[in-house]
């Protein structure tokens, strides 16, 4: 994941060059969705593991 995150930044610091502001301000905003849904997806997994794990000990 660690890659994927820098080839991002990458992405984003050479259109930063090359476009306009509000085209950049655009893919920003989708960025942050984007890895902020991520993150909640996560978030939702490791909470579903964490109740598993607890339903299996009590087995």
């Amino acid at each position: 994941m660690t890659s994927k995150f820098l080839l991002i930044l990458q992405s984003i610091a050479e259109a930063s060059v090359k476009l306009p502001n509000e085209k950049l301000i655009t893919i920003l905003a989708i960025a942050l969705i984007t890895m902020t849904s991520l993150v909640a997806l996560n978030i939702y997994k490791v909470y579903q593991l964490k109740k598993e794990i607890k339903r299996l000990k009590t087995k």
